[in-house]
């Protein structure tokens, strides 16, 4: 009798089996000891720990043998759905196999069996499925099974599994994994749990779409170098190119120590600008070179990033670096499959092949989001966790640390910690502002462990290259706050700005950069100034963004003088290079972002630029009145404000600024979620903070999704969406509009939907996105400021804000 793991329906209507569950399972074996890495510290040796998977996916797929599931998969009458089930017996047959030789690696296999087509839940979750209910169930498979038992032994090699197929005494179960979860469990279960998960559901998934393992390649040691000297350097100083060139030297340098191998934890400290994004990918290259001569493996690269743009840029700039017969990868929202695999089309054919590509990292080196960087690492969900194993052994550079939130760090400090200690990972965070993640690790959980994170500095003498620059400085202007837009203007911005100078103005509310832009426009119209003016925010949508970037970008190449009025969304990565800049009170690293994107590129002409910073009184209603106290503060001098500060003082202030501010964190946050690893707590209510809940970006209650049809393209994709809602068209049809659909969305305070709701079903697009629908354009949106937000007053009419 032929068994099945997976079936199609065929073009004469009729269901087939396409893939034999025996070479389903062998597949899934092949793969998952593929991916498999040496020189872990999970608390088994290495042989015990490729035999525990073995029988955990040996019996992951145990009860597909049973009638009932075969019924179920080739449609055939009578299909039971409950007995079809069949990840429990299997589950249940791993424990009694297991459970005289080793109990908790009986518990692990019968757990993460449980589990395969689910998100990770809490171990003593599992003993609420043990009931008479299941009972049934077992004994109807097992008589099930009985029938071709000889068959399936043969089938999968095995003797006498008829004499594990039972459904053991709960007793015993419930007591030990009770003793386990409640008083031994350890952050090293976390590490071992989700590897052989991520091994286990990553192999089945790739097995189950026919997608190919991609084996890695030897990187060239000089790839960068190479892309260095070919690069067009006119648009900076020699004494930049300078400064990046001992920068790269004495990072590089690093890789002739004896013990390099044996760091794990390293921060890259270098003011922006510095060429940083090349560097690390210099060193991360060459590191790779010397793991393959030591270990006779090749490591994945991993670059993390906090924004999609910096992402897009990043993928550009690797593309050029690496060669093309190295896969490279971006893995994020936007991400389009197709475009990113035309180059590898030979090994990958499918639609469902290449979403799992992507989706598996089958590459050289990836760069992906915060998001699906952080959430793997600390998180439960299915989708996520494919990726965990790929951390081990890897090298990942984690860049704009200091975007990650405050309350976070602690907890990201100490993940990365274990992510190196148990799964054999190289950390590389790369700041402007070294955020101190790994000293709070220490002293908020690492510390309380018996444990210590040291990290190694690959720029040894940082503090030096910041003492060379002389690009920018700061000047509080905070003494007193500033009113209201006018005020600022005419107070502010007359007295410091010149039309002969570039100009960026960075505030911390969409509607104050909205009122502030509508009022500086008209200054400029009536003093007839040429200079052009800009407006970014997340109000206006990504891909109207990077059309107004690239505008800019533009005019400051031509040397024309524009002027952008900006939320923060400039800060962190925009290669923008301005004369002179104004910002809103907060945080320092924000500050110092935002002189990232002056005299970027060090014009002799230029030194200390200015960057003016004021207080609209907004920042605390963003940051909190603690940030708003601690920046006041680090601005002082005996009580007094200072004048300024020079670029080469920068590092000095950001670290009397985090001392100040991390003595006043409490970081309970960071605490609750990592005891929560500890003790597996993977799901569950909110307020025992499980670690479900960890989430890179705060997700806004009081907002809601919107899709704006704005040109033909945004329209051809909306109809291609609602075809896709109706089952029309595919997902590898639709495929090709996810990245357009996306850039056309953005997300508005619900405060100013009323009336576009009021609108009727036409302004409705699916459940959790609306539209504003081309004929309403002119009402609710424009390309100079985006959404136009109008808000409700309380006798129902409507006021322009």
């Amino acid at each position: 009798m032929n068994y099945f793991s997976h079936s199609k329906v065929g073009n004469d209507g009729n269901v087939y089996g396409t893939k034999r569950l025996i070479d389903h399972i062998n597949g899934v074996l092949e793969k998952a000891h593929l991916h498999y890495s040496s020189n872990l510290d999970l608390g088994y040796a290495e042989k015990e720990l490729k035999d525990l998977l073995k029988i955990i996916i040996q019996f992951h797929d145990l009860g597909k043998y049973t009638s009932y599931f075969q019924n179920y998969l080739l449609k055939k009458n009578p299909v039971d759905y409950t007995l079809k089930q069949h990840a429990r017996i299997g589950g249940l047959a791993a424990y009694n196999l297991l459970k005289e030789k080793n109990e908790k690696q009986a518990l692990l296999a019968m757990f993460l069996i449980f589990l395969h087509h689910s998100q990770l839940s809490e171990p003593l979750q599992i003993l609420e499925k043990l009931n008479d209910h299941l009972i049934k169930i077992i004994e109807h498979q097992k008589v099930d099974l009985a029938k071709f038992i000889t068959n399936i032994e043969k089938d999968m090699r095995l003797v006498k599994l008829s004499n594990i197929i039972y459904y053991p005494e709960e007793k015993p179960i419930r007591k030990a994994m009770k003793e386990w979860v409640l008083r031994n469990s350890t952050i090293q279960d976390y590490y071992l749990i989700n590897y052989l998960f991520s091994l286990l559901i990553e192999a089945d998934k790739l097995d189950a779409s026919d997608t190919q393992i991609y084996n890695r390649k030897q990187i060239p040691a000089e790839a960068v170098s190479i892309y260095l000297n070919e690069l067009d350097t006119t648009k900076s100083s020699l004494e930049q190119i300078e400064l990046r060139n001992k920068t790269r030297e004495s990072v590089l340098k690093n890789l002739e120590r004896n013990d390099i191998l044996e760091k794990k934890l390293f921060t890259f400290t270098a003011p922006t600008g510095i060429g940083k994004t090349l560097t690390a990918l210099d060193f991360s290259i060459k590191l790779k070179d010397k793991i393959r001569k030591k270990q006779n493996r090749e490591a994945q690269i991993i670059y993390a990033l906090p924004f999609i743009n910096i992402i897009e840029q990043a993928y550009e700039v690797y593309r050029n670096v690496l060669p093309d017969e190295i896969k490279l990868l971006a893995h994020y929202q936007y991400a389009d499959a197709f475009e990113q695999l035309i180059t590898y089309d030979e090994e990958v054919s499918g639609y469902n092949q290449k979403i799992m590509t992507i989706d598996t990292w089958q590459c050289d080196v990836v760069i992906t989001s915060f998001v699906q960087f952080l959430q793997t690492l600390i998180g439960n969900r299915n989708k996520l966790l494919k990726k965990f194993h790929h951390f081990a052994g890897s090298i990942i550079i984690l860049d704009e640390v200091q975007t990650i939130r405050l309350e976070q760090l602690p907890l990201v400090g100490a993940a990365l910690y274990y992510l190196s200690k148990y799964l054999d990972a190289r950390i590389i965070l790369m700041t402007a502002t070294k955020p101190k993640i790994f000293e709070l690790a220490n002293n908020e959980i690492l510390g309380k462990e018996n444990e210590k994170a040291e990290s190694f500095e690959l720029l040894e003498k940082h503090v030096e290259v910041f003492k060379k620059l002389h690009r920018t400085k700061l000047v509080p202007l905070i003494a007193e706050p500033v009113e209201t837009d006018e005020a600022f203007i005419n107070e502010s911005f007359k007295k410091y700005w010149s039309d002969n100078k570039s100009c960026l103005i960075v505030v911390n509310t969409v509607n104050r950069s909205i009122n502030l832009y509508s009022k500086l426009r008209k200054f400029v119209d009536e003093n007839k100034m040429l200079n052009q003016i800009y407006y970014l925010s997340t109000n206006i949508i990504p891909i109207h963004r990077l059309n107004i970037i690239e505008s800019i970008k533009k005019d400051l190449g031509n040397g024309e003088k524009p002027i952008l009025v900006s939320t923060q969304c400039v800060e962190a990565g925009v290669d923008l290079d301005f004369d002179m800049g104004f910002r809103d009170l907060a945080p320092i690293d924000s500050i110092i972002q935002v002189a990232g994107r002056i005299n970027r590129n060090n014009d002799k002409k230029k030194q200390f630029s200015p960057l003016y910073i004021f207080d609209f009184k907004d920042c605390s209603k963003i940051y909190g009145t603690l940030t708003n106290t601690q920046t006041k503060e680090v601005f002082k001098n005996n009580d007094e404000f200072v004048n300024e500060i020079n670029e080469c003082d920068y590092l000095e202030l950001i670290e009397k600024y985090l001392s100040t501010r991390n003595e006043k964190e409490s970081y309970s946050y960071s605490r609750n979620i990592f005891n929560s690893m500890k003790k597996l707590r993977y799901d569950g209510d909110e307020n025992d903070f499980p670690v479900s809940i960890f989430k890179v970006i705060k997700e806004q209650e009081f907002a809601e999704s919107v899709f704006i049809e704005i040109d033909e393209r945004a329209i051809q994709v909306k109809e291609n969406f609602l075809k896709l809602s109706k089952k029309e068209i595919s997902r590898e049809q639709y495929e090709s509009n996810k990245k357009d659909f996306n850039q056309r969305i953005i997300t508005v305070p619900k405060n100013y939907l009323k009336s576009l709701k009021q609108e009727g079903n036409r302004t409705n697009l699916s459940d959790n996105l609306l539209i504003v629908p081309k004929e309403l354009i002119k009402d609710y949106y424009n390309s100079e400021k985006g959404f136009i937000r109008k808000k409700e007053c309380d006798d129902g009419k409507i006021v322009m804000l």
